[in-house]
């Protein structure tokens, strides 16, 4: 499993290839007469914040039903209760 700083490092070098993506983009657009803006990838921008955030996590340590190293051998399995 990738630590937090892999993790981090993967979310800045996405979000910088992304931000280089747009700059480009924008400035190839072929159609002068009407532009491309920044705000035409405001979507893409929310679907890389996913990748980048919750769905990459904070590395080994949230990763859910993974013991921690440093927690000692028990690990709790047992289900929520329901409401």
């Amino acid at each position: 499993m990738a630590s937090k700083e892999e993790c981090d490092e993967y979310a800045a070098e996405l979000t910088r290839r992304f931000d280089e993506y747009v700059r480009w983009a924008i400035a190839n657009w072929p159609k002068r007469e009407f532009p491309l803006l920044s705000s035409d990838f405001n979507a893409s921008r929310r679907e890389i914040s996913q990748i980048a955030g919750p769905k990459l996590g904070e590395g080994e340590s949230a990763t859910p039903g993974v013991a921690n190293p440093n927690a000692g051998q028990f690990r709790d399995v047992s289900p929520m209760p329901w409401p």
